[in-house]
């Protein structure tokens, strides 16, 4: 037995393919009893209205493209949680892309969004070509930036107060005696890591102290590249007492090649990362971080998206959202 088809529901209900359509999609007042009968029908049949028919029908396709680097990064995972918790309740489906920060590919996931007619975009944005956001709002597609933004951005945008929260974490490093501490910085072109830069050497400088550019170490955002970060910094005669890493993954890798090495944490070295991790409250040692508010990021997303998509008057334009620090065993 085929697909069953609105010809099919039309026919045994004794009513045209058009009534059934406006029963479906809500689109033209329909008789009660008719209404009923038309809903019994594709109950029985077990019809399936097709989504890309409803869409062009309804001029919308309650679906939502969310756009981030890495979905293995616990704090895009909690984002996007945050998101779904937000959209499903409003029918709203998601289509998550992963760029793995290649700007091309995020070039190529906003293009694909468009032509897929979503309803509207979330987005952790690097590349300047988001300055043709203009040309998304003429198509009805509005956007909502989180995380990271980039120079002249304009629109709706949601994060963490990201130097503040980087110098709450190298104070407390400071407060526990450390004179000498460094960081793993990240991706320089990330506007989150070029933030805890500033907020790093800014509780360095209100305590006195000078930032040594030996111990600022860049590098991808991934375990691998905390590892190597590390390797590179313990390859120094003169090394820091004590490191603030700028990502999450980058603090594991750090502490799995701290461990490699035979060295012990906090007595050889001690480490406070930003972002909060399932693993971070069970590693050896504890890990002490700066935590983000992730999934409030993803829900408050969500909710200005729902706005813009129905039309809503909306005032603030960028949401910073507070950090919190977390003393565990690592600092």
């Amino acid at each position: 037995m085929g697909r069953t088809t609105i010809k099919d529901v039309a026919q045994k209900a004794g009513v045209s393919t058009a009534t059934v359509s406006h029963v479906i999609n809500n689109s033209r007042f329909v008789e009660e009893e008719t209404r009923n009968r038309v809903s019994h029908v594709i109950n029985e049949l077990n019809y399936r209205p097709s989504a890309v028919a409803r869409g062009l029908a309804t001029n919308k396709t309650c679906i939502i493209g969310i756009i981030i680097s890495e979905q293995s990064n616990i704090f895009f995972s909690d984002v996007s949680k945050g998101v779904e918790h937000t959209l499903r309740p409003e029918n709203y489906g998601l289509m998550v892309c992963s760029t793995s920060e290649d700007l091309s590919l995020e070039e190529h996931y906003f293009n694909m969004l468009l032509s897929q007619r979503v309803d509207g975009i979330i987005a952790a944005a690097i590349s300047k070509y988001w300055n043709v956001i203009s040309e998304a709002e003429k198509r009805d597609t509005p956007i909502v930036f989180v995380d990271r933004h980039y120079d002249s951005m304009e629109g709706f945008y949601v994060g963490s107060k990201n130097i503040e929260g980087a110098y709450e974490g190298v104070k407390h490093l400071i407060e526990r005696g450390h004179r000498k501490i460094g960081i793993l910085s990240g991706l320089d072109r990330l506007s989150t890591m070029r933030d805890r830069f500033i907020g790093y050497v800014k509780a360095l400088e209100d305590a006195g102290l000078s930032p040594n550019p030996d111990w600022n170490i860049p590098s991808q955002l991934s375990v691998d590249g905390g590892r190597r970060a590390i390797q590179h910094l313990f390859s120094k005669k003169n090394r820091p007492s004590a490191i603030f890493v700028n990502n999450n993954l980058l603090s594991l890798g750090a502490l799995l090649e701290i461990k490699q090495m035979g060295l012990t944490c906090p007595e050889d070295i001690a480490i406070v990362g930003f972002d909060d991790h399932p693993w971070a409250a069970i590693s050896n040692p504890a890990l002490t971080v700066v935590k983000q508010q992730a999934k409030r990021i993803g829900e408050i997303a969500a909710n200005i998206l729902l706005s813009k998509i129905r039309k809503k008057t909306l005032e603030k334009t960028q949401i910073l959202l507070d950090c919190e620090l977390i003393i565990r065993e690592s600092s």
